[in-house]
């Protein structure tokens, strides 16, 4: 059974132009039909199969600089870090400023009840009153 790139693609999970290296990188078999495009044979997309799973060969490992490698995860950590520390900092000094907006939200407050407290020690009391009593003779007289 013959597959096309796109197919191949599909099963695999990568991209067409990702089978398309692999092909040429770990020069797998393939004809190619009369437009150009690569045809593929059950074998040809096991061994891709087997290069996705594989991921990196072995002497592609031999290569990586492992030191280079975790330097950069150093810093990786140390920038992760720092935009924590950053966060945090702008978060704190955000409470602080609402706390400030606050306590002086609290102080008015505070002076308008010691002025209204004022102003009603201010006012002279008004004593009540008293009535006469009008009893049902003096409605006579």
């Amino acid at each position: 059974m013959e597959l096309k790139t796109s197919t191949v693609a599909k099963r695999l999970g990568v991209s067409t132009k990702t089978v398309q290296r692999w092909v040429k990188k770990y020069n797998i078999p393939c004809k190619k039909n009369e437009a150009g495009h690569y045809v593929f044979t059950n074998e040809a997309v096991e061994q891709l199969e087997k290069y996705k799973f594989l991921g990196i060969e072995e002497e592609e490992k031999e290569h990586v600089d492992w030191e280079e490698v975790e330097q950069r995860l150093d810093e990786l950590e140390r920038k992760v870090e720092q935009k924590a520390d950053d966060v945090v900092s702008f978060q704190l000094l955000q409470h602080r400023r609402e706390m400030e907006e606050m306590l002086q939200h609290i102080q008015q407050l505070e002076r308008r009840i010691a002025e209204l407290e004022q102003q009603q020690a201010e006012l002279p009391v008004e004593k009540p009153t008293k009535q006469k009593r009008r009893g049902i003779i003096s409605l006579f007289i």
